[in-house]
This record gives structure tokens, sequence and C-alpha cells, in this order.
């Protein structure tokens, strides 16, 4: 038997023995066998299509075939370029989904369904194995659907015309959500039992969809990691001004929406991408032009997916209801400041850290915040300053905003939400070891990934050996609350604490680290900084150079008046 079982191991992973024949919508559909066979993969369904009729906008439907479509393809990429360099890698037309599902799964068999949306600040990322190998959570018993969707130009362009409305990624995630409704049962999922997860732009994402008319009933749960709809970098601010700043690369100095179409679709994809200018210290989630998400212009015939700012929507209370996890790493900057700073910081130019997302009616203003910043961050008198940029950008990009976007939620949803504050250090925190920060406490941003997905481009079998206890945890949690609702519905030697939700000022999370414990979301002293500046001066400009003026005020996390836009 334990020569059977190497056999079939070696041929499913090298052989690559074909799955049973799946019939969707499009077609006959055929994947391959997957680990030791004990899950089937799809890779690189069509789930729509992009051309010159809507380069910009929101996809059209998917192909349909004669015969049998070989779902095997596993290197699909949206258009990118290559780390941080001038290569680019992929195409426009890149709407192609994963499919994992346990081998015993059956048409018709209603298991969870899982869909990932990957991270990338919405310039860079793949849904695909090569990073997000959807293995563990197919061995747990659910259906996993991992997504590729339009990024940077292609996917975020928001001029606020039909050629361009803006926010064509986010319809791209709309298209597969329609699909996975339509087709995964066929794949032995329940379309009425649809959690979605993703990370950092993923996240925002999400955040976005849950407060868009379109995407309603066609998930049931979220999971939000480290990321916001209140990121000071998941919000196109200005979007003609961003739009702009890429066709003066191409001599055209105009701020005419439609002009403006015309000089940007008469170049490639990787031109646009390289016509993307980033300065010294002002990378990633930091740069100056960004291509991500916008609200949306009201065009007669274009379905929107953001149509008002975010805090607007949730304190209608219109937007969808669903359990939730939101939740964070402890020392998220440490990725981003060494993209920005390296390792070393004697110096700091605190203005130079305030975000877009903030404006100043006049210098005094500015000032002062400047000198609290200072106060609250830099004040210790250390020579060293890099750590206390790490606590900065955490704060400030992914902290603040997953708190004060709860805080909302809580307060206008009766769906329970369950918080978390991700702190392990192993083996397999791949950002903290890319940054250079190996002997950091904590993890970085997005290092609690690889204890949840097997990425093909990696070797994991030490990792695997060594971690198997946190990656067992991890995906544990995930795929409990896909399947109940709750990550812990009874507690055991693997989940040794019950992780509650929470509805507390400052909500208690579950602490993951080496061991389980539970802690407060968040320090008071922080918020109480954020809150009083958030108040004061967050951005009121967001659409199209109109100002939206609202004049009416409520609380925020600490309880003191604030106005939210």
């Amino acid at each position: 038997m334990k020569w059977v079982a190497l056999v079939t191991f070696i041929a499913a992973n090298v052989v690559q023995l074909p799955s049973p024949l799946v019939k969707t919508r499009g077609g006959l559909v055929r994947g391959r066998i997957g680990g030791s066979g004990n899950f089937h993969l799809f890779l690189g369904i069509p789930y729509g299509t992009v051309d010159e009729r809507n380069r910009f906008q929101a996809p059209l439907p998917p192909p349909t075939w004669k015969g049998i479509f070989d779902a095997v393809n596993e290197n699909t990429w949206c258009t990118q370029r290559v780390a941080g360099s001038t290569i680019t890698v992929g195409q426009p037309d890149c709407l192609k989904l994963n499919v994992y599902t346990p081998a015993t799964a059956s048409p018709g068999d209603k298991l969870p369904v899982m869909v990932f949306i990957h991270g990338g600040c919405f310039f860079e990322g793949t849904g695909t194995p090569f990073l997000y190998g959807g293995d563990f959570f197919a061995e747990h018993g659910v259906v996993f659907v991992g997504i590729n969707y339009r990024l940077s130009v292609e996917g975020f362009l928001c001029l606020g015309i039909k050629e361009a409305p803006g926010n064509a990624g986010l319809k791209d995630q709309v298209a597969a959500l329609r699909w996975i409704r339509d087709n995964i049962n066929a794949f032995g999922g329940d379309p009425d039992n649809v959690t979605l997860f993703g990370e950092s732009a993923g996240a925002v994402s999400i955040s976005f969809l849950l407060l868009s008319p379109s995407v309603r009933g066609l998930f049931s749960k979220v999971i939000l990691q480290s990321g916001s709809s209140l990121s000071p970098w998941g919000l196109q601010h200005d979007p003609i001004k961003t739009a702009s700043t890429i066709a003066l690369e191409f001599g055209h100095n105009s701020t005419d929406p439609h002009e403006i179409y015309e000089a940007l679709s008469k170049r490639n994809a990787d031109d646009l991408i390289n016509a993307i200018k980033y300065s010294e210290r002002k990378n990633w989630i930091t740069a100056e032009t960004l291509f991500v998400p916008c609200v949306e212009k009201e065009i007669a015939g274009v379905e929107p997916i953001i149509t008002d700012f975010p805090t607007e929507i949730i304190k209608t209370g219109n937007y969808t209801k669903v359990p939730m996890i939101i939740g964070f790493n402890d020392n998220e900057g440490l990725f981003f400041v060494a993209k920005d700073y390296g390792r070393s910081l004697k110096e700091v130019d605190t203005a130079e850290t305030l975000q877009p997302d903030l404006v100043f009616p006049n210098t005094a203003a500015k000032n002062l915040t400047v000198e609290k910043i200072e106060k609250h961050y830099f004040s210790s008198g250390k020579e060293e300053l890099i750590m206390d940029m790490v606590d900065l950008y955490s704060d400030v990009h992914f902290k603040y905003p997953s708190v004060l976007v709860s805080e909302l939620y809580s307060r206008t949803s009766d769906q329970p939400i369950f918080y978390y504050l991700f702190k392990y250090s192993g083996l397999i925190n791949v950002a903290k070891t890319l940054s250079q920060f190996i002997g950091a406490d904590g993890a970085a941003h997005a290092d609690e990934l690889f204890y949840m997905f097997r990425p093909y481009a990696l070797p994991m079998v030490a990792a695997k050996t060594f971690e198997a206890l946190m990656m067992e945890r991890l995906t544990t949690l995930w795929t409990n609350f896909a399947k109940y609702s709750d990550p812990t519905p009874r507690t055991s030697r693997l989940l040794p604490i019950k992780w509650r939700p929470s509805r507390e000022r400052i909500p208690r999370a579950l602490v993951i680290d080496r061991e389980f414990t539970t802690a407060p979301m968040w320090h008071e002293h922080t918020l109480r900084l954020w809150n009083d500046i958030y108040s004061q001066f967050r951005r009121r400009k967001y659409e199209f150079g109109q100002y939206k003026r609202r004049n009416s005020t409520r609380e925020c996390c600490d309880r003191t008046p604030y106005t939210s836009v």
C-alpha cells in the first residue's frame, strides 16, 4: 500500500493525471489531480473578456467553447512590472480563475466556497498558484477559488466617462463572483455559502464590495486581512490629476477626461505602467501616483461599484451585512519602510509622512499636526528611528483604518465581528525576510500568507515540516469560519482558546503567536491621536474635482465627535 501511495503521489504531481470532467456554462472543463490525489485543481478558467471594446470598462462575458477546455495553465498574470523594474509581464485579457476542490466532491455537494482576492497595492500580484496555491484549503474540505483582476492603469483608470468610468478591476471581481454563483455547484461548491477573503489590496477590494449593490447575494462572509476602504492608499482622491500625470509623460498636458482618454488609449499596457514614476522615498503605498479604486461618477448605462465615500454608505447601513473577521499584523510597516528608507533612519522629515487623505486649511494647522505626530512617534531621543517609522506606517496605513471602519460596521450591523492580531515570527515570514528585518520581533505585512497558502514558486518542504502547527492552526481557523461562521466552534489541543466576536469600544482580539491569547486590538492613546487628526483634516475632495459637503457629525472610536469624510 505504501508503494501504491508513492506511485500515486508521483503520478499526480509529475505526470499530472487529468481530473474528471466538469460541465460549466462555458463548456466542459478538465483539470488535473493535485497533491497526493486528495484534491483536483482547475487552472486558468476564463470568467470574463477584455479587448479593445472594453479596455478600461467592465468585463464582457466569458468565452464559450466546444470540446474540452484543459484548465492546466498555472501562469496567467495581469499586466504588471517585475519587482519594480521596467520589465513587464502579463496581458490585459487576464480574467482567469483557479478552482481547487476536494477529490471526493461531486456536483451538488454544497461544500463551503472560499474566494481569495490577492494584494499588491492594486499594481501587482496574481491569483495563481505561483504564489497562492489553494492546496491546504481544499484539504480542509472547502472549494477554493483564486482570481486575477486587472491592475494599475488598465484596472483603475478613472475618468468619469463611459470609455473609462473607473474601477474596472473591481468590476472584474464582481464578474468572477457572478461566474462562481453560476458555476461553482458543478465543482461541488455551494453558491449560497461563499466566503470572500483577501489581504492588503484584496482586503480593500472586499471592503468596497461590501458597499456595492452589484454584489448583493454573491457572498455570505468576509475576512479582511490588513486592509480597509479607509486606508490612505486605497482610494483615488483626485483621479483626473492621477491620470493627467501619466498623460503628461506622453506630451499631453490636459485635465479634460476625453483628451486624456484619447492620449492613453493609444498606448499599450506596458507603456502606461512604465509612465508611472516613483520618487526615492515614496514607493508602493506612499507613491504619489496610485491607480486604485475611486468614487464613480453616475453615467447612463454603466453599473458603478462605488458611488460615495465609504463612511457615508456605512453610516446609512445600506451595505451587505455578513459575519466578518478583521485583523492585521503587529509590524505591518516593516515591508514598506524598508522600501522607502532601508533599514536605518537617523533623521525624520515628519511632514513627508503626511498622507494625501489629509488636507490642511493653513500652514499653522499642518505644522501643529506634524508636531503632534513627532511627539507621539519620534520623541524618545533614540539615535535610531527606523522602528519608530515602522510604527507610524503600521498605524496610519493599516491599523487605524481597520479599527475605524470596523467600529462603523459594529454600529450598523448585527452580524458578529471577530478580530485578530498576527504576531507570529517563524520560518516563512517571507515579507520580513525580504525586507532584511529578520531580527525584528513580530510579523510584517503579508507575513501570515504563506502559513495559509502553498506558493508553487517557493520550496516549502522544510518550512512545512517545522511550521506545520501554525499552518494547520491558521487554515483551520479560516476554514472553520467558512463552514460554521465561527472560527472556533469548539476548542481543542490545536485551537486551545475560544475566539469570540467583540463589540467593545476597543475590541478584544485573538493574538496569533506561538501561544494564543487575547488582548485589546488597539492602543487608546494612538487611537485618540489619529481620531483628532482625521476628525479635523480628512480630505473632502474625492470625486472628479468636486467637493462633497457634509455637515453631520458623529462619534468615532473614542466617542469624541468627528466628521467622517
